[in-house]
């Protein structure tokens, strides 16, 4: 599709190659509420404009890019690689990693443009990898919808807000979800996301076990099924940091349900973990108890188990993430 590029401008085009889209997003180039245009394609009639910068692999890349998010701004010194391009990279990139706040998102590649346009001819500086965030197996794909990303921009929202009052805490555990969504092993998956979960509920030392299965029945509704489902959550993320076997902790079951058990505890407690730092980063009033130590604290040690399931709203029901178990053909 062709767009026509302001006369001076530096832009930022972050890329999704052959990536499943809802129907809505495959026609027409709409702007996001922030400002951002969301567009089927690159936004130039021949993409070969830009091989001698881009080189013939990365233009492939682009060819069978199917998603694009774009920004652009007036400059009277496009030439100049400056902060303002450091800007647009980071808040598109930012809103690349939360959009992977929810599950089912499926693509092959994805790349982050930096470039100016001088006469409407636009030219690219930067063009970089992203980094590839893995389903977990078993995992259902999902059209990407407006609504998907008018809530990550949301997201990016909350994130910001968490940074400038130095929410240290809240935003390393946000990383590291973010880093178990880019591991590939089920077992190291599901060792960060019960990590990242701590980071919330923020334990006393040497009650982490109880107080885990306890705390995460704020965020998952409480019965005795999820009581069990997060202790064999947290034993196999304990497996894990010894460095044994993930499935330990799921010995009772049978010899071949225990790889499917262990991968269906991974997207229970992934689908818990981005849940709650989704709410975290929606809602102003539940956010200002993260903020700091201290106001994680008086959440869980002050508050009455009832008090905080109002802040916190409909718990989330983890138990109906079903088993997945692979056929074998004989």
């Amino acid at each position: 599709m062709a767009y026509q590029f302001q006369n001076k401008s530096k832009f930022a085009l972050q890329t999704f190659n052959n990536v499943h889209v809802h129907n809505q997003l495959k026609q027409e180039a709409f702007r996001l509420s922030d400002g951002i245009r969301v567009m089927p394609g690159v936004p130039v009639h021949n993409l070969g404009v830009w091989k001698e910068w881009l080189g013939s692999i990365r233009m492939e890349n682009l060819e069978v890019a199917n998603l694009v998010l774009f920004v652009e701004e007036p400059s009277d010194n496009p030439e100049i690689f400056d902060d303002v391009y450091e800007r647009l990279g980071d808040d598109l990139g930012r809103l690349f990693h939360l959009m992977h706040l929810r599950s089912g998102i499926e693509y092959h590649g994805a790349d982050l443009l930096l470039g100016s346009s001088e006469q409407s001819t636009p030219k690219i500086w930067r063009m970089s990898r992203q980094p590839t965030f893995f389903p977990s197996k078993g995992c259902r794909r999902a059209p990407v919808t407006k609504e998907w990303l008018e809530d990550a921009i949301t997201l990016c929202a909350g994130v910001i807000t968490l940074e400038t009052n130095k929410a240290e805490r809240v935003i390393r555990g946000l990383d590291t979800l973010l880093k178990g969504l880019k591991e590939k092993a089920g077992q190291n998956r599901l060792h960060q996301f019960v990590r990242s979960l701590e980071a919330l509920i923020l334990p006393d030392e040497g009650k982490t076990t109880k107080q885990f299965t306890h705390r995460c029945q704020t965020f998952a509704r409480a019965d005795h099924d999820t009581q069990s489902l997060l202790q064999e959550a947290f034993k196999m993320r304990s497996a894990t940091e010894h460095l044994h076997p993930w499935d330990n902790a799921v010995q009772h079951y049978l010899v071949e349900q225990r790889e499917a058990v262990c991968w269906q505890r991974t997207r229970q407690i992934e689908h818990l973990a981005c849940d709650a730092y989704s709410r975290v980063l929606r809602n102003a009033a539940l956010r200002k108890h993260f903020v700091t130590d201290d106001a994680i604290a008086n959440f869980w040690k002050k508050l009455s188990d009832s008090e905080r399931r109002s802040l916190w709203g409909d718990p989330l029901d983890i138990t109906l993430g079903p088993l997945v178990q692979e056929r074998v053909t004989l």
